[in-house]
């Protein structure tokens, strides 16, 4: 029989939840990122830690601060970056199916009144056309994968950079950020398989 995982770790949300394991876990390896046959790149989980609060205090420098942001792509780092950058001390996470057809999501976008979107880059021609279109509110693009940004959208590892460098300079908003726990933080969708998607409004209580 196997012996029962004890866990003991009491969370109040999720920013309690990356505080406490990243207390616990530090300086072990969290994400191993293949690079190449046999090479990968680790990454500590106070890596992880450090590049949340970057983001986020770069998403809450660019005027984000409460307002609705989509996350969109595969199972990836940034993604989890993303997703907790915004619901940790920003605004309302937004994640949105990657199986849907472009006309659903044009939907999802503009009823959910998203005003940034992090995005894989399959979806980036789409999405320049959403924000070029003036579909809902969309105003801001943030691309998963590129270096640096280019001519209309934001690279979320250049965000990053420049979150690490507000930090220094002493900015703290997004860091000493309180969760109401009770609070809708997670706009999320349904399939919409038979009908129209509906919204399900979830709490950091919710999920905890």
């Amino acid at each position: 029989m196997k012996e029962k995982i004890k866990n003991d770790m009491k969370i109040t949300d999720l920013k309690d939840m990356l505080k406490k394991s990243g207390k616990k876990y530090e300086n072990e390896i969290a994400y191993q990122i293949k690079k190449g046959e046999g090479n990968y790149q680790e990454i500590t989980h106070k890596e992880v830690r450090k590049m949340i609060d970057a983001l986020g205090t770069a998403l809450i420098d660019m005027g984000l601060k409460d307002k609705k942001i989509a996350v969109i792509g595969e199972n990836r780092l940034e993604w989890e970056i993303a997703y907790l950058s915004i619901v940790c001390g920003t605004g309302i996470v937004v994640p949105l199916d990657k199986s849907l057809p472009e006309n659903e999501l044009r939907n999802l976008i503009e009823r959910s009144e998203v005003e940034a979107i992090f995005y894989s880059k399959k979806y980036e021609p789409m999405l320049e056309n959403a924000k070029n279109e003036g579909v809902g509110k969309l105003k801001h693009l943030i691309s998963m994968d590129l270096e640096q940004h280019k001519k209309g959208i934001y690279a979320q590892k250049e965000l990053i950079e420049k979150g690490k460098e507000l930090i220094k300079q002493g900015n703290k908003e997004f860091v000493e950020a309180t969760i109401d726990n009770q609070k809708m933080s997670i706009m999320l969708f349904t399939s919409g398989t038979t009908s129209a998607s509906k919204i399900v409004a979830l709490s950091h209580y919710n999920l905890c």
